[in-house]
């Protein structure tokens, strides 16, 4: 019986991404025309603290406000998700020097030191929360910026502020248990169990989005940049138009939309500020 249900829920799920193909892939004349490419750096970037020490994944906020002076005096454009679809889609102009800067996770302290340097300098960055966090800690508050994430109502003012692209990093597929790494298909796991599964965990984390933000995310970070090959299927049926790996490395966009999948993200330690990641750009 539970096999028989599993079948009726995967050819559900084939309707539903057959519908949202229809209603999301461009048009052949929106991507045709001279062959056009755009060299994009994107920034990864974790936690921020106001001071203390840093680590891999935790920096001080004076170290982002540091990359953005350098990247604005070096002639860098700031660009977000939509940025990049309008691009492929529509041939809109992106900047000459490229870039975007992402937060992953959805920390507090992405609003409490982060959210006031985009302001102070005017700077757009894409920020990824990590839903199932968003939600417990809306409803139970912590102020402790050191391991707290961001509320809905928080992650809703930076959005409404222009500056703060609100994207999915999972709803609670952030975690290394039951022999899944991050959103990846389980090492004993049916590629039909798979799917379902990761349906579900996105499905639940885009609503979560949209229904903070009044807007509907389109693009995927994968945590741990771990994925399956059923994966980028899954994305697309659900509207999604791009995905952030965790692979080093520039990306080359074209008008192709496919050239939006599994973009390259340089990881922003202690030890490489943004001169050293893009000095060869």
């Amino acid at each position: 019986m539970k096999r028989f249900w599993l079948h009726k829920s995967i050819a559900a799920l084939s309707v539903v991404c057959l519908i949202a193909l229809q209603m999301h892939s461009p048009s052949p004349e929106r991507v045709s025309g001279a062959e056009q490419s755009v060299k994009l750096a994107v920034i990864m970037y974790h936690g921020f603290n106001s001071g203390g020490s840093e680590s891999t994944y935790v920096l001080n906020a004076s170290s982002l406000e540091s990359d953005i002076v350098w990247l604005k005096e070096n002639g860098f454009g700031f660009v977000t998700s939509s940025d990049l679809t309008a691009f492929c889609d529509y041939g809109k102009p992106l900047p000459e020097k490229c870039v975007m800067l992402t937060f992953d996770d959805g920390y507090l302290n992405n609003y409490a030191f982060a959210y006031p340097i985009l302001q102070k300098h005017n700077v757009k960055v894409t920020v990824s929360p990590i839903a199932y966090f968003s939600d417990y800690h809306t409803q139970h508050p912590d102020p402790n910026t050191a391991y707290a994430h961001m509320t809905w109502q928080q992650i809703k003012e930076m959005s409404d502020s222009g500056l703060v692209d609100i994207q999915n990093h999972s709803y609670n597929m952030h975690s290394l248990q039951n022999g899944r790494k991050g959103s990846a298909r389980a090492e004993l796991e049916s590629s039909d169990d798979y799917r379902l599964t990761f349906f579900r965990d996105l499905s639940h984390a885009h609503d979560a989005i949209k229904a903070a933000t009044g807007k509907a995310p389109i693009a995927y970070a994968y945590p741990f940049g771990s994925y399956s090959p059923e994966t980028r299927s899954l994305l697309r049926c659900y509207g999604y138009r791009l995905s952030f790996s965790c692979r080093e490395g520039y990306s080359t966009i074209t008008r192709d939309p496919d050239s939006l999948w599994l973009l390259r993200r340089f990881n922003r330690t202690p030890q490489k500020n943004a001169a050293l990641l893009l000095s060869d750009y």
